[in-house]
């Protein structure tokens, strides 16, 4: 969901510059989707985190507060018309947004990469037979 998310906010920044750097409505709707997307798909990862941490203690999965709050400041930060660098100084007034964006799209992966490995982890764990006895000295 958060991927659909980042794709949107992309489409509706492009659209938005193809335009001529106005926030036209159809951009500007692609764009408050997208972030809607994208929230919500940060969200459903810390549910998901924290369902799969109660069934399996052993293997910690958390995307902490911090995270999640960074996350949506720069969410906030990409759709909002107010920038630390104005677009009119081309290229460095982009060149902000697009950094908030890359580190979006690296966090969101990479809290994507850690769900992926802690449901295989989950996964394996629950086809184990369950074994009375102690493993063999090695």
């Amino acid at each position: 969901m958060h991927w659909l998310g980042i794709a949107a906010l992309t489409v509706g920044a492009v659209l938005a510059f193809a335009v001529g750097g106005d926030l036209t409505a159809p951009a500007y709707a692609t764009m408050v989707v997208g972030a809607a997307l994208l929230i919500a798909g940060v969200v459903r990862l810390g549910r998901t985190a924290r369902r799969a941490r109660s069934a399996v203690p052993d293997a910690e999965y958390r995307t902490g507060k911090g995270k999640i709050a960074g996350m949506v400041a720069a969410t906030l930060y990409i759709l909002s018309p107010l920038d630390i660098v104005p677009d009119v100084l081309l290229p460095v007034g982009v060149i902000d947004d697009a950094t908030a964006l890359a580190w979006l799209a690296f966090a969101l992966g990479q809290e994507l990469t850690r769900h992926s490995r802690r449901r295989r982890l989950t996964r394996d764990s629950s086809r184990r037979p369950r074994s009375s006895r102690p493993p063999p000295p090695r």
